[in-house]
């Protein structure tokens, strides 16, 4: 009768077990990974021998390990280890070096194994799994340095195990020992580090830019990534296992932790592979042997015994030296105890080539089975000590855990929807909230109908994200109205809004729906253009304002780009400009979550956007923070700046970050110092017509400044320029120049009439003005004299009676009228 042959039989029983383990190991409160062994040593030959360990089994083991040792490499924070790597890298030497020392002396002169056997048993002590980083982060000490510096530990601890491993494999296989092979085996790892290091990102970005995750291709190819890369290790004479683990890594900045593609990764290998991988390693166990043979029991408790005592002295010593108190010593000794991934690939490997005997693979699991439980013990119960001694960090206050998602083609849904999974702030409760605009006119229930459909997919997307959703369709009068009422009812933390490609003007890349939103939108507000998949980008480009810590919501736009860059594992590149860029920097450094930032820093905000504009490259995403016409940041050419944005970069991903909508006593801060401007200096001239730019340039600043030459010089350099690089169109046909000029002790505002053609405006300016500030004073003057101005074209009438002036001489009248 047994073993079963059926195989649809045996699949049932198998996806029984792993239905069954889990639920009880809850109840029991143990790791699911030891009762799934026990099931298979239980189930398999050496047990019941209910289940054959046959090719079907093998098969789908062998695919479990490899998965395994991927999900180690993409779930490892790169990031963290690069932050803590001096203190990484002591306890990754320590908790390497003592276990396997001390590990080959036990196995050689306690057990009596020959050198080999003994090196090899000992890599299985130098190794570790982080099985209960779960809990570590369910504490919330994730982000404590001994938690980031054991993680960092494990990358360099499991790399050299893994290296011992492939050595001994090679020469147990007959290899020599040379020069020959030592320089092989550098050669070979040097090829497959580059391969996958370099070749995968540059082929997945590739395949991800053409071939969306319908259908699930991107996790096919994902899963023969992994799979090519291991047997590639061959090649470079490795284990498999060590091209799946840096597989892992090259994958760990392209596949975000909250997207479709990561939880269909995470998926198919918890409830399918590595399950399958940890009930055939069961079958390999013989409870027959072990309980008939003493030796058995000798070998099982040495190496669990070994294992604790020098996995202690590793943490306890390395925590000393990086004066951890007793608690935080305990926690890394909880999660560098944990014996399964490695310890599991180096017993089958040594099994697999007569290495080892059935009394090593008996202790082998004897000692996963110890670990498991004890390492999350130790964990749970220090880890709720070390997080009462951590203070909680001040986060920002968002109104609400909320995204509102408008959505209108079943595409860019997607992509949005994308975009706030990447966003949204998993330490909170949040919802999501697609939503579909229905205006109301005579097929209105057809359009219902429509857009009930287009939400089912939002649902279908969000569930293969495992990410809870609440759609709504909303019939209104028209698309920013029913975008409005939304945000007001819901209050939103944020509203994401997509636009299509057009991008060549304004009114085709934003439409009027745009402009409706900023008016009246009560939350924060993201215009997204996504050409191509987030986890593709290469680099977030991100630009500030010298005036940006005036923005009411920095620190949230900050956790945003920071939050982001993580999730697709781009570089975060921020330019800054002025004089006191110092101490923007430092907020910009310090806020959180911490994230390794490269800083471009410029005298000039022109020359920020200037080095912006070099910078960008296709496969990059630009965060442009955008100010509302209220806005203290408000200038017209901030207000243009999407727009050219988008139409010199149609490649590169481009979302406009707005903040929260303020009432016009907002506007300026009661307490910024120095908030009024100094009041302008008028010249008022009348250009002749038919004379060209620079002659008209040149006039109006002659006659505000008679007799200085060098004055007049620098002034006409500095504006042709402007008039050039930036002519900035105020009002129709009212053009606003400026600079920052030496010899003056104040503002000076000096206003020309007639009829000038400038480069980019293109109705000819009937008033044009030049701004020109003292070069002594700070950027943020110059700044607030431009928001000062450009404030009063805010004003529709008074921009149409300025642009009807009949005279220079008038428009300095009315500007007085106002300044007064």
């Amino acid at each position: 009768m047994f073993p079963l042959n059926d195989p649809i039989l045996v699949f049932t029983i198998l996806v029984m077990t792993m239905l069954a383990a889990p639920l009880l190991a809850e109840r029991l409160r143990v790791p699911d990974l030891v009762l799934l062994l026990g099931a298979g040593a239980v189930l398999g030959p050496n047990g019941l021998g209910v289940l054959a360990r046959n090719s079907a089994v093998t098969l789908f083991g062998s695919v479990g390990l490899l998965y395994i040792m991927f999900l180690a490499g993409l779930e490892i924070d790169l990031h963290r280890f690069a932050r803590t790597r001096q203190r990484s890298i002591l306890f990754g030497l320590l908790t390497f070096a003592i276990p396997q020392g001390i590990g080959t002396l036990v196995g050689r002169y306690v057990l009596g194994f020959d050198w080999t056997t003994s090196i090899l048993l000992a890599s299985m002590f130098a190794s570790h799994t982080l099985l209960a980083y779960p809990l570590a982060s369910r504490l919330g000490i994730s982000r404590t340095e001994p938690v980031a510096v054991t993680v960092g530990a494990t990358i360099l601890t499991d790399t050299l195990a893994l290296l011992v491993l492939a050595v001994i494999a090679d020469s147990a296989r007959g290899a020599s020992l040379g020069v020959a092979f030592w320089t092989g085996i550098g050669v070979g790892m040097a090829a497959l580090v580059a391969l996958t290091w370099w070749g995968i990102p540059r082929l997945t970005r590739w395949f991800f830019e053409n071939v969306t995750e319908t259908g699930g291709a991107q996790f096919l190819f994902v899963l023969a990534t992994v799979c090519g890369c291991a047997y590639l290790s061959h090649f470079a004479k490795m284990e498999p296992i060590i091209g799946a683990f840096l597989a892992g890594a090259a994958f760990n900045r392209l596949i975000p932790e909250h997207s479709v593609l990561m939880n269909r990764v995470v998926f198919a290998g918890n409830t399918l592979f590595i399950p399958f991988f940890l009930i055939s390693v069961g079958m390999l166990v013989d409870p027959g042997a072990l309980l008939a043979n003493p030796r058995s029991w000798l070998v099982a408790a040495t190496m669990v015994a070994t294992v604790i005592a020098t996995k202690y002295a590793a943490a306890w010593l390395a925590g000393k030296l990086c004066g951890y108190d007793r608690d935080s010593r305990k926690v890394m000794f909880g999660l560098s105890v944990v014996q399964a991934a490695a310890t599991l690939a180096a017993v089958l490997v040594g099994y697999d080539l007569k290495i080892f005997d059935e009394t090593v693979l008996n202790g082998a699991i004897a000692m996963i089975m110890v670990t498991c439980p004890l390492g999350s013990w130790m964990v749970d119960r220090h880890g709720r000590a070390l997080a009462g001694q951590t203070l909680p960090r001040e986060r920002a206050v968002v109104s609400a855990q909320r995204l509102l998602v408008p959505v209108a083609n079943p595409e860019y849904a997607t992509r949005l929807l994308d975009l706030a999974f990447l966003l949204r702030d998993t330490s909170a409760p949040d919802t999501i909230h697609p939503l579909t605009i229905v205006q109301e006119d005579a097929e209105t229930d057809d359009a219902v109908t429509q857009g009930e459909k287009l939400l089912a997919h939002c649902l279908s997307h969000a569930a293969a994200a495992d990410i809870p959703v609440h759609p709504s369709v909303r019939v209104d009068l028209n698309v920013s109205d029913g975008i409005v009422h939304a945000a007001k009812e819901l209050r939103p933390g944020a509203t994401l809004v997509g636009w299509g490609y057009e991008h060549s003007v304004r009114s085709r890349v934003f439409g009027t729906v745009m402009d409706n939103l900023l008016e009246a939108c009560p939350s924060r507000l993201f215009f997204c253009r996504l050409v191509r998949p987030l986890n593709t980008t290469r680099r977030l480009l991100f630009p500030l304002h010298p005036l940006a810590e005036r923005r009411r919501d920095l620190a949230l736009l900050l956790r945003d780009a920071k939050y982001l860059s993580r999730q697709i594992g781009a570089e975060m590149r921020v330019y800054l400009s002025g004089k006191d860029s110092a101490k923007l920097r430092r907020v910009v450094e310090s806020a959180r979550p911490s994230r390794p930032v490269a800083f471009v820093e410029s005298e000039s905000l022109g020359e920020t956007r200037s080095r912006l504009f070099a910078d960008v490259a296709d496969g990059d995403t630009i965060l442009l923070p955008g100010e509302r016409r209220s806005g203290v940041l408000w200038t017209p050419t901030v207000d243009r700046l999407p727009e050219t944005l988008a139409s010199r970069f149609p490649e590169a991903n481009l979302l406009v970050a707005y903040p929260q909508l303020t009432t016009d006593e907002d506007c300026f801060r009661p307490e910024d110092d120095n908030a009024d401007t100094e009041a302008f200096v008028l010249h008022a001239v009348d250009i002749d017509n038919g004379v060209d730019l620079g002659e008209a340039l040149r006039g109006m600043i002659e006659v505000a400044f008679p007799g200085r030459a060098r004055l007049i010089s620098e002034s006409h350099r500095l504006l042709s320029a402007s008039a050039v690089a930036y002519p900035v169109e105020v009002a129709d046909g009212i053009v606003l120049l400026h600079g920052h000029c030496e010899d003056l002790v104040q503002p000076v505002l000096i206003v020309g009439r007639g009829s000038l053609e400038l480069p980019g405006v293109k109705i000819k300016a009937r008033i044009l003005l030049a701004l020109l500030s003292p070069k002594d004073q700070s950027p943020d003057h110059h700044l607030k004299s431009l928001v000062e101005l450009a404030r009063r074209f805010h004003d529709s009438a008074f921009a149409g009676t300025i642009a009807n002036a009949a005279s220079a001489e008038e428009v300095c009248r009315l500007f007085d009228m106002r300044q007064s």
